[in-house]
């Protein structure tokens, strides 16, 4: 019967990948649920730790919780020389791990059922090299905002949203790691790497509880700042509508000049003509500023994007 049990486990190789960084109070049960599914599910599996300068016990509970466990799990950690952020951190740990499949578990957050992970896993099977989980309640007004900023100059058609974890397969890393060497927001480069990527939005169970430290709102907010330049045309289009508006502005100073010419109203002396002046001035610098925008997407794109084009696949039509 055992054995049965062992030949009924899925065969891929997968590595999951943590994100530690404080997170004493919530790792125990967060492991115990992780490695209780990859045991129950697949005969070949390991668990690859990051710990991104974890300043409370969180260590201390992942080595007892090891001790107290019946089964022998494959278990990774890697410690990082200081703080780095998630970003950082996660792909230190999807450069260890070795599977055929990987789950980047970003929070040791429970806010899901322990099915969804191998819905998860499920839903890759049917061809998504990328798939994530996203709650559907429960998401801060900044991240709000900064994904519908990013959608919105984002010429990717699959949006992106708050996600809680996700799966990648072998092949979606190689893409990434051949476009770029060093990937600054994985989530907006796993998208635009041109393989299948779908979201499974899940009821969240619970809402999710504690706050960012002032070390961490700082790097994510510098992280949206960098991805925003990077993988979208956000700036241009903003710089462009300045200009516009700013264009419109010196028209119809233009047109009142004129107006006045012709008409019994004076306005006070060198009024218009100063106005007009400004006018032109801040609609120039608009259009240089555009023109820098521009010039320097140009440069990211050549410098940053070394694959020129990115396909989904290769079908064979014929034997």
């Amino acid at each position: 019967m055992e054995k049965e049990a062992i030949q009924n486990k899925e065969k891929n190789f997968v590595s999951c990948v943590l994100y530690l960084h404080n997170d004493g109070k919530n790792i125990r049960e967060f492991l115990k649920t992780v490695c209780g599914t990859m045991e129950q599910n697949f005969e070949k599996y390991e668990i690859v730790c990051v710990n991104d300068c974890c300043m409370d016990d969180t260590i201390e509970e992942i080595h007892r919780y090891l001790e107290e466990s019946n089964t022998r799990h494959v278990v990774s950690l890697i410690n990082l020389s200081f703080y780095q952020g998630v970003e950082m951190a996660m792909n230190a740990g999807r450069d260890l791990a070795v599977g055929d499949f990987l789950f980047e578990f970003d929070r040791c957050l429970l806010d899901f059922e322990p099915s969804l992970i191998m819905d998860i896993y499920h839903k890759a099977l049917e061809g998504y090299d990328v798939v994530a989980a996203a709650p559907k309640r429960d998401v801060a007004f900044t991240s709000r905002l900064f994904y519908v900023v990013y959608n919105l100059g984002s010429r990717n058609t699959h949006k992106l949203r708050q996600e809680r974890f996700r799966i990648i397969s072998r092949r979606a890393v190689n893409r990434v790691n051949q476009m770029n060497a060093y990937i600054p927001y994985r989530k907006a480069m796993y998208m635009n790497c041109g393989l299948r990527a779908e979201t499974i939005v899940y009821d969240n169970k619970e809402m999710a509880k504690g706050t960012r430290n002032r070390e961490e709102r700082n790097t994510r907010s510098s992280l949206a700042l960098d991805t925003l330049i990077i993988f979208t045309d956000v700036l241009e289009k903003f710089s462009m509508l300045i200009s516009s508006i700013l264009f419109a502005v010196m028209v119809i100073m233009f047109g009142w000049i004129v107006y006045s010419i012709f008409s019994t109203v004076r306005p006070v002396e060198g009024w218009m003509s100063l106005m007009t002046l400004i006018s032109f001035g801040f609609f120039m610098m608009s259009v240089m500023l555009t023109l820098i925008f521009k010039y320097l997407s140009v440069i990211l794109n050549m410098s940053f994007k070394r694959q020129r084009y990115v396909i989904e696949g290769v079908e064979k039509l014929t034997k």
